[in-house]
């Protein structure tokens, strides 16, 4: 029975650090600037949101861990009835998540800076 424990112990402490080696290589920033057309484009604390989370797969639902790619890689300008645009989903997922928490920028000048 102990060697069973300490066997779980191992895999469970494996599995929790994974998100957290896997945010180390985060980039610290990234600007996000892809389909912006009225407002400025959002500077975005990658490293420290992906440290905070500790799932990559949080965000980067799709991708392989360690395959991450931008999310206008999947979610663009205007997408299929079945998708969310990009618009949609960085509102809905960053916004949403700053609301819930109620930690974070909510309003559009917050995140788009003149």
């Amino acid at each position: 029975m102990k060697k069973f424990a300490m066997l779980m112990a191992i895999v469970m402490v494996a599995v929790f650090s994974a998100g957290v080696l896997v945010a180390a290589d985060a980039p610290e920033k990234i600007v996000i600037k892809e389909i912006q057309k009225s407002k400025p484009a959002v500077a975005f604390a990658h490293k420290a949101h992906a440290d905070k989370v500790g799932k990559c797969a949080e965000c980067h639902h799709k991708d392989a861990a360690g395959k991450e790619q931008k999310c206008s890689g999947c979610h663009k300008a205007k997408m299929e009835k079945e998708k969310e645009s990009f618009k949609e989903v960085m509102h809905a997922k960053c916004k949403g998540c700053h609301q819930k928490d109620k930690k974070g920028p909510t309003k559009c000048d917050d995140c788009h800076k003149k």
